[in-house]
């Protein structure tokens, strides 16, 4: 199968395109004249790449000429946020492009990444252009699979393990709830079920919230983390959504995130992982063993006071 990644570059991206390659599909790469490759390790040399632009709709009529496939795994970047571009733009008028020039061109399938909670009730700019370019693949007539990840294990390493590690003994988390619940994975895992997806018929037709085999609270996460990093901690108070996203609202600073978009995605979610097994028969990493890993990396780099990956 001819295939087209978008977002070759990123984490999710350039392992699905690996997993392609390897599983002996041809793949084109749209990307930028400034993208760095070198996350496709060896598979960049198997790789063709293609520099164009999700908003230019000429560079893709070429970009999906011959293609019967495209995988999406975008988001929106600082990047792309200095050319004045929005949610709106890249998450929902690029994927609307994507269908329709697809579908002149000939694909046939089209596998995205959205995430878990997203709907038409949400109101941030952020969901609200991940719900629309939803309904614009379901609504496209293409074979389709969404996925949808309830967190991830590399947000971990940047954000969650660096704050348990500097927070040292504590039992207080003070960025947000501590009881909401979530089924993270690794994006290699997503990953694999993306190139999958590619010939499954099990997939088809399909928007799957996908999550690892563990069903934890974020003080679970907290609280393992601490242990595999010799720390004395048991988080046992955190911060309420209510008076997190209150906090937001009346701080003359601006936040990372708006008070809309916490309001969408700090959600008490449990996915149920024996979907994705039944489909895709794939064993996933399970939280424990990438915390043995992860933690005490981390740990020694900063101690050495290397700056942490994003």
């Amino acid at each position: 199968m001819n295939v087209l990644v978008v977002g070759a570059t990123g984490d999710v991206g350039s392992e699905a395109a690996k997993f392609a390659v390897a599983g002996g599909h041809t793949v084109r790469a749209l990307v930028r004249s400034t993208s760095n490759r070198d996350k496709l390790g060896e598979a960049k040399t198997r790789v063709e790449f293609f520099e164009g632009d999700m908003l230019d709709t000429a560079s893709l009529e070429q970009a999906l000429t011959g293609i019967d496939a495209i995988i999406v795994s975008i988001r929106l970047t600082p990047g792309e946020t200095k050319k004045g571009r929005t949610y709106k733009d890249v998450e929902e008028q690029g994927i609307q492009n994507l269908i329709e020039v697809g579908k002149k061109k000939g694909v046939k399938k089209i596998i995205h990444v959205s995430a878990a909670g997203v709907g038409p009730h949400c109101v941030s700019d952020m969901y609200g252009a991940k719900h629309q370019a939803e309904e614009a693949i379901r609504n496209s007539g293409l074979d389709y699979t969404i996925f949808k990840p309830s967190g991830m294990f590399k947000d971990f390493r940047f954000f969650h393990i660096p704050a348990v590690i500097k927070l040292g003994e504590t039992s207080t988390w003070p960025t947000s709830p501590i009881e909401f619940h979530m089924n993270p994975l690794s994006h290699v895992d997503l990953a694999q079920c993306m190139a999958d997806a590619l010939t499954n018929p099990k997939a088809s037709y399909k928007t799957l919230e996908i999550g690892g085999p563990d069903t934890i609270t974020q003080g679970d996460l907290l609280d393992m983390i601490a242990k595999e990093a010799g720390i004395n901690a048991h988080y046992t108070k955190g911060v309420s959504k209510e008076d997190l996203i209150a906090r937001v609202k009346s701080s003359p600073q601006p936040a990372f995130f708006t008070a809309e978009q916490l309001e969408d995605f700090l959600i008490d979610k449990e996915i149920d992982h024996g979907i994705i097994q039944n489909i895709f028969g794939i064993k996933f990493q399970r939280v424990s063993d990438f915390l043995k890993k992860a933690v005490p990396e981390i740990k020694a780099a900063m101690s050495q006071g290397a700056p942490q990956p994003h």
